[in-house]
């Protein structure tokens, strides 16, 4: 499969995502809590919440998580994709 055709099959699968207003604010929340952290600091920040949703969500759930991290791969630059690959690495979610 090429790149193009990568990107419009992740594009498709966020079609119909439109975030909340509460979601908005949750991920604004978010940003700014962590803009003056260490990537190591929200690297382990990464595998602490992965352990609660991993506890809170069905296996079905919180595989769906890891699937939509990969299907904007194709939205990234390689330093992003050296970083997403170390968080799933971290998570025992390794694609290689």
């Amino acid at each position: 499969m090429s790149k193009d055709d990568n990107i419009k099959k992740a594009m498709e699968e966020f079609k119909d995502f439109n975030p909340t207003r509460e979601q908005m604010e949750i991920i604004e929340d978010l940003a700014q809590a962590y803009s003056d952290k260490s990537e190591d600091d929200i690297f382990i920040e990464i595998i602490r919440v992965n352990e609660q949703i991993e506890r809170e969500m069905t296996p079905e759930e919180y595989e769906e998580v890891f699937e939509k991290l990969n299907s904007i791969r194709p939205f990234l630059d390689e330093e992003q994709l050296k970083k997403l690959d170390r968080i799933l690495y971290m998570l025992g979610r390794d694609q290689n």
